[in-house]
């Protein structure tokens, strides 16, 4: 790493810098790139997905609070946000915005949206460009189940037309702001018979907005590319899994056919689900190392912004936003895109790490990848206490004389490997250097090329 950098991480650490500033802004709208593995900007620029859940930005915040929360995530490098253009359930005064503005004149009638509501909303989207981030808009959030936490009800009673309408309407709305993309669905696959819902609402927004890439977020346990099969509409894939194993689960659709870029669009959050800090880090890191493009965290009270969540109601999500999750996402980011993330490919033959790698389908699995090139690779240990593991390396696979360090995913301190540099050849065993300074033992090894 070159000096630079070097003083560009210590910055970081220090709090003078954003710990992990992008440079340049992208160039939106994202397309994906020529191999379909990741995102791009307009002008080709690899962009790596870090984004967060505020859920309920534009119903429940005010125009300051919005402020306040663009501010902090950008500093801490996200630059995704998944977010409900309507609230059925988590807010205060949903499914109206705080002020009382309600999304339809006519109470859950799709086919008359309020000019007023979503014109407030295009201001917090337009807040969200000048700060670099891309929303992963969800136009009519179906609900866990079809439920009265998302809107597949009122959608089915309004029937194919009007949801179509509706879809005609938010496409050419929003057609203009180059920082969205579409998810359509919501929590919920329905039934075949009743996936109108989803196709319906995508055909009205391409009939007025073919600019803008789309997906789905489907029920738990689904890739979308697997739940809608064939649909021209569907142009970026996503996973949403709750497994301890969650790794196993990226193979699919890092090996599907065709190929579409693929991020994790939702697993456990912060907050929830008795998560643990080990585990909301082995979810960033994992899924970047499995041929993922990127992933979204989400924290609980933060997501529904202290009003009312799944699991508890209310919460101070100002101070939620300096959790140890959101640190140790900005650690993540700045560990992949200080290098060239997009060449990575996951080995799951074990050519690089061949012994000291774990079991496959438990946590203690050691996930590695390694560039195209082969000028880098990076191997993730999940936490399974405090103590040393030993990896045996092959350094054939590398490229040139390699550089060694471990990343610290609690601190983004590296420390480097005793005798490193070390020769392209043989195999050697490297061990970690166990506790990281936070009760856990997860670190990221990385082995980069001298040139």
């Amino acid at each position: 790493m070159s000096a630079k950098k070097n003083l560009a991480l210590l910055m970081a650490w220090a709090g003078l810098l954003p710990i992990a500033a992008q440079g340049a802004p992208a160039a939106f709208p994202l397309k994906a790139s020529a191999d379909h593995r990741y995102l791009v900007d307009q002008n080709n620029q690899p962009f790596l997905l870090i984004g967060d859940s505020p859920w309920s930005i534009i119903v429940q915040p005010s125009p300051a609070e919005v402020d306040h929360y663009l501010e902090n995530r950008a500093a801490k490098g996200f630059n995704a946000m998944l977010v409900n253009l309507l609230e059925h359930k988590f807010s205060t005064q949903a499914p109206n915005m705080s002020n009382g503005t309600p999304p339809f004149t006519a109470s859950g009638d799709f086919a008359t949206p309020n000019d007023a509501y979503f014109c407030y909303a295009e201001e917090v989207i337009d807040k969200a460009a000048k700060k670099g981030f891309v929303l992963l808009l969800c136009p009519a959030y179906l609900g866990y189940e079809g439920k009265d936490e998302g809107f597949f009800q009122e959608m089915v009673r309004c029937g194919p037309e009007k949801v179509r309408a509706y879809g005609r309407y938010v496409g050419k709305r929003f057609r203009s702001h180059p920082n969205i993309i579409w998810v359509v669905g919501g929590d919920f696959t329905p039934p075949r018979n009743m996936r109108w819902t989803v196709d319906e609402l995508a055909a009205g927004i391409l009939e007025e907005d073919r600019t803008h890439l789309m997906t789905v977020h489907c029920g738990r346990g689904g890739a979308a590319a697997t739940q809608y099969p064939e649909r021209s509409w569907l142009q970026l894939n996503d996973t949403y899994v709750y497994r301890d194993d969650l790794y196993g689960f990226f193979v699919e659709p890092d090996q599907c056919v065709p190929r579409l870029p693929c991020f994790l669009i939702e697993t456990c959050y912060e907050g929830e689900h008795q998560s643990t800090p080990d585990q909301i880090r082995r979810q960033a890191y994992w899924p970047l190392l499995c041929g993922q493009c990127g992933f979204d965290y989400g924290n609980s009270p933060l997501w529904h912004f202290g009003s009312i969540g799944v699991y508890d109601k209310g919460g101070d999500w100002v101070a939620a936003m300096d959790s140890r999750g959101g640190r140790d996402m900005a650690h993540a980011a700045a560990a992949f895109r200080d290098r060239p993330w997009w060449k990575l490919r996951p080995d799951y033959t074990h050519n690089v790490v061949t012994a000291g790698y774990g079991d496959f389908g438990k946590t203690n699995y050691v996930v590695t990848a390694r560039s195209t090139d082969g000028k880098l690779a990076m191997s993730y240990l999940a936490s399974t206490g405090t103590g040393s593991r030993e990896l045996t390396i092959d350094m054939s696979q590398l490229a040139g004389p390699v550089a060694a360090s471990w990343y610290n995913p609690t601190d983004g301190g590296l420390v480097p490997v005793s005798g490193s540099p070390f020769a392209n050849s043989g195999s050697r065993q490297i061990k970690s250097p166990g506790d990281n300074g936070a009760g856990a033992n997860d670190w990221l090894l990385i082995l980069e090329t001298r040139d």
